[in-house]
């Protein structure tokens, strides 16, 4: 595993410039530099040349007649920041995301692959995962070691030689996020032998323990976890860090813990680099509305860290943390020149954004378009109008049946009811289809909605298109409306759709701009309002319906789940 990518021809270069023999491309003027390596701020010059930082300090001899000097006097110059978790398929893409944050001065994430392993065409997951890590925004990948929930096609598209071969890809940082933390912890010898061969390929195994206490944490810290997320109190922020954990402090649209756990971040515990900053997979919504690293950043900020430390958990501890810090996290002679041009300390958000050394944004709006590859084509169409949903399927039970209950946007719990003459008020029925048609999987839910005709998502980790609601005509049609869209959210009320997300992008990614889709969910979010949903986020709750981890029963692909006991109380009916 590379820790950076610069050639003797690059070290030549970059050390000319930085003697004053040769000229720099850009050289930034009269601003203050933050010194994430020595925690200060210094008056200091930049010299940028082949796309990397040449030189720090106040000479002026690299200046010659091609260069381009930026004057950033009175402003801060600060390294681009850096998102350790990401989960760029939120409704929206890699590409879209990139496009978003990048004027918002985050330059490089560790994103997801659950989306690519399970659905793209797999003789074209290598290339699109090298691909989408050559666009100006840096992305490397975190590699799932197993699904969010089960599916038919888990055991091949998680085949561990399959996964050994991805682990030795140059930006596949990482391994997990280990969602079945439980099977780590009890030994599975399937998922021990993987975490055993990230280590091996020197790469990082990220955690996924919400609510896991001290004692439990030993056992996982001791079968190779090396970071956590999950964290919602500053005790177990601390029990992590304790635990020889690193420990990514989260706030975003689903879960806003930073107020929380800023305590964590005190006295020497802030500065100790094993704290990092994440938004945690946001939606479309919280981006537009917020930012992206700088919304973290400024909440970090708000809840009384030290100005220095935030910046660093945000930069350099994350670059740290990969193996990436001879490349990104810091403005130092040799690393990359992605860095942002702020008013001051106190406003994340950049007046100007330079990646690779190239001005790509200012004032919040991209100015040098990304030129991304084609990457879309890499995931067949998984939903298509070659088969007819029909009321029947959604007809509500008689007799004995299990509500899914949500307590909050995605926690449910078991609720069991006798059903004589349909559900009662504000509880809907619920299924989850596969794709073709092939299988159905029935529940009822309850603390969704007070009325609700009929809503169609393909938006779900369980492989299939949920379909809720109080009518089974309506149900239907919104099903057959999400097929012709080739996937997408879709609700029908009195036989009239009343609202489309299309999805075509493997039924889960929208290709719009995030100011679009942001539109879009928010027109989603005020519907569902309309008719009761009271919890934080209904696009997460409709994603979660069917993710195995979380408590207490789920919808899957095999049926009703119930995850703490690891099995199935009601099996899918094939059709």
């Amino acid at each position: 595993m590379r820790r950076t990518t610069r050639t003797a021809e690059d070290l030549r270069a970059l050390a000319a410039v930085a003697r004053g023999e040769a000229p720099a491309d850009l050289y930034l003027a009269g601003g203050r530099v933050l010194n994430v390596y020595s925690g200060e701020v210094l008056e200091a010059n930049v010299a940028v040349a082949r796309g990397r930082v040449a030189y720090v300090g106040r000479r002026r001899t690299m200046v010659g007649e091609p260069t381009t000097v930026l004057d950033v006097t009175g402003r801060l110059l600060v390294p681009g920041y850096f998102d350790p978790h990401c989960h760029p398929g939120a409704m929206y893409t890699p590409v879209t995301l990139a496009e978003a944050v990048l004027p918002r001065g985050t330059v490089a994430a560790v994103a997801d692959t659950l989306f690519p392993l399970v659905y793209a065409d797999p003789a074209r997951l290598e290339p699109v995962l090298q691909d989408l890590s050559r666009l100006p925004f840096h992305y490397y990948w975190f590699l799932r070691l197993h699904a969010q929930a089960p599916l038919p096609e888990e055991a091949e598209r998680f085949a561990p030689d399959r996964l050994e071969r991805l682990l030795h890809l140059e930006p596949v940082r990482t391994a997990g996020e280990v969602t079945r933390w439980p099977l780590l912890q009890a030994g599975d010898p399937r998922l021990t032998e993987l975490v055993a061969a990230a280590l091996a390929a020197g790469r990082r195994v990220e955690g996924h323990a919400p609510g896991v206490g001290w004692e439990r944490l030993q056992a996982l810290v001791a079968a190779g976890v090396s970071s956590d997320h999950e964290a919602i109190t500053a005790e177990q922020a601390l029990d992590r860090l304790r635990a020889g954990l690193y420990v990514m402090l989260r706030h975003s649209s689903l879960r806003g813990d930073l107020p929380a756990l800023a305590a964590v971040a005190s006295s020497a515990r802030a500065f100790s680099g094993r704290l990092m900053l994440t938004p945690d997979g946001p939606d479309a919504t919280f981006v537009v509305d917020h930012g992206y690293m700088d919304a973290v950043i400024r909440q970090a900020l708000l809840a009384g860290v030290d100005p220095v430390a935030a910046y660093q958990m945000a930069t350099l501890n994350p670059a740290t943390y990969y193996g990436l810090d001879e490349e990104l996290g810091g403005i130092a002679p040799g690393r990359l020149a992605d860095l942002n041009v702020l008013v001051d300390l106190r406003d994340p958000t950049p007046e100007r954004v330079i990646a690779g050394g190239r001005l790509v944004a200012e004032e919040g709006r991209l100015i040098a378009p990304i030129e991304a590859p084609e990457w879309v084509s890499a995931f067949p169409r998984r939903y298509a109008p070659t088969w007819r949903p029909d009321p029947s399927l959604f007809a509500p039970p008689r007799g004995a049946a299990i509500a899914l209950h949500l307590q909050n946007a995605v926690i449910t719990r078991r609720r069991d009811l006798t059903l004589s003459d349909g559900p009662p008020p504000g509880v809907q029925v619920l299924t989850l289809l596969a794709p073709d048609g092939r299988w159905v999987a029935r529940a009822l839910l309850s603390g969704f909605a007070d009325r609700l005709g009929g809503l169609a998502c393909t938006y779900t980790v369980g492989g299939g298109m949920a379909v809720a609601g109080d009518d089974p005509h309506d149900m239907a049609a919104a099903a057959r409306r999400a097929l012709e869209l080739g996937g997408g959210v879709v609700a029908v009320e009195d036989g009239q759709v009343r609202l489309e997300l299309p999805l075509p992008i493997g039924g889960l990614m929208s290709p719009e701009p995030l100011p679009r889709l942001a539109a879009r969910v928010r027109e989603l979010s005020a519907f569902l309002r309309a008719r009761g949903y009271r919890h934080e986020d209904p696009t997460y709750t409709l994603f979660f319906l069917s993710f195995d981890s979380l408590p207490d029963l789920r919808l899957t692909a095999l049926g009703v789940w119930d995850a703490r006991a690891g099995r199935v109380l009601v099996p899918r009916e094939e059709r």
